[in-house]
């Protein structure tokens, strides 16, 4: 009979515990020798499929039947008496024998070091992380500055009254306006064409450029809401026009 020991059970009985490597970890011997049941042979050439060490431990223990084959009969008879010192065994017996044991050895050895080294570099990983964090300041927002709806001025004569609104974001300015054509009385000669014009939304910056930014139709009595934005900051612009979209000239404006 093999004797089995350490962190796993021998088939077939005894105390079972751990996760399945450790289920597993002396079933290779018996599965090579045959002692197996039907059931567990089963159930260990399932477990073979998906692990790799006991797949290899099985590779390396593959020649032991054949080493045994090759012990005589009165050998196999010294150790079924039960002899107080083991019969010689012939040199290139020995010699096989010790090369699967070193084998085994050596790969217990490797796995040793390789869970040793992962949790010395989680031991590690866990340092570093502790002595980075610290307290976390966090880093504000930059407010936004918006400037309240600010009554425009006109420059030319027109039935056009407007408020005009900026807010300043990190990628530049969004500016919208609320637009009102007044309502000509009911009594009033005029021709379709004096309620019809386009207007334009104009910021002007600091160098003199002036940039469009919506455009929209100015029909009698009707506010219109116009809105666009600009890559310009909020405090490089000096002033919102509206502008006659055909003509170029200036008919509202706010200076900032």
């Amino acid at each position: 009979m093999t004797e089995f020991s350490g962190r796993g059970a021998p088939p077939g009985g005894g105390a079972r515990f751990g996760d399945d490597a450790d289920r597993y970890l002396l079933w290779d011997a018996a599965y090579v020798l045959g002692s197996l049941s039907s059931t567990e042979r089963r159930e260990y050439e399932a477990h073979l499929s998906t692990c790799v060490p006991c797949r290899s431990a099985v590779a390396e223990l593959s020649g032991v039947p054949a080493l045994l084959a090759l012990l005589d009969r009165d050998e196999m008879t010294a150790a079924d008496d039960g002899a107080l010192e083991p019969p010689p065994l012939r040199p290139e017996l020995l010699e096989s024998l010790l090369s699967k044991v070193s084998g085994r050895r050596r790969r217990s050895r490797l796995l040793t070091w390789t869970v040793a080294a992962a949790a010395a570099v989680v031991l590690a990983v866990g340092v570093l992380i502790a002595i980075r964090s610290g307290p976390v300041t966090p880093v504000p927002t930059p407010p936004r500055a918006t400037a309240t709806a600010l009554t425009m001025t006109q420059t030319a004569p027109s039935g056009l009254a407007a408020t005009v609104s900026l807010t300043s974001h990190g990628w530049g300015t969004r500016i919208e306006m609320a637009c009102t054509y007044d309502e000509w009385p009911a009594d009033t000669d005029h021709h379709d064409d004096d309620a019809g014009d386009k207007l334009a939304m104009v910021a002007v910056s600091r160098d003199g450029s002036h940039t469009q930014l919506a455009t929209w139709m100015a029909l009698s009595g009707v506010t219109a809401v116009p809105a666009g934005s600009t890559s310009m900051p909020i405090d490089e612009i000096v002033a919102v026009q509206v502008i006659s979209a055909d003509t170029g000239d200036v008919l509202l404006q706010r200076n900032l």
